[in-house]
């Protein structure tokens, strides 16, 4: 299953919703939407972080099935499969320097490079869509650096 599948058929369950959340895939409530969060290259169950004491405040145990269902189904996927989409990198092109130099978003939302193409963040498609969005004022940049992986 596509994390874009797995993300609408939760959505279409009254009383859930989930949203991709930078490599990662928040499930919740229209209310709370801390319950569970996924990474999108999870394999298991153990790597699903939940916040939620007790799961049956939220969902009734027919949801609760439900959505267990489409979990496994998804952390069955292999995680290659689990992305349709091409990929990128974000290169910084330098008249003056030689080196290859890639932009990374690190965990604190701050962007800062690497020198090397094997350490290079890969971003999706709509990832970088989401960056231009997200700051408009830095698309052009954006279109300008990406590198097909």
């Amino acid at each position: 299953m596509k994390i874009k599948e797995f993300i609408e058929k939760v959505n279409e369950h009254d009383g859930m919703r989930a949203k991709k959340v930078y490599k990662r895939i928040a499930i919740g409530t229209p209310n709370n939407m801390g319950i569970f969060s996924i990474p999108e290259d999870a394999t298991n169950f153990i790597e699903i972080d939940t916040w939620a004491t007790s799961n049956s405040l939220y969902w009734k145990k027919e949801d609760r099935e439900y959505l267990s269902a489409l979990i496994e189904e998804l952390l069955h996927t292999p995680v290659e499969e689990r992305f349709p989409e091409k990929k990128y990198r974000l290169r910084w092109i330098d008249d003056h320097d030689h080196y290859k130099n890639y932009l990374n978003l690190n965990s604190n939302g701050v962007w800062d490079f690497v020198d090397d193409e094997i350490d290079a963040e890969i971003f999706t498609e709509s990832e970088l869509e989401q960056l231009k969005t997200d700051n408009p004022h830095l698309a052009p940049a954006i279109d300008a650096m990406k590198e097909e992986v």
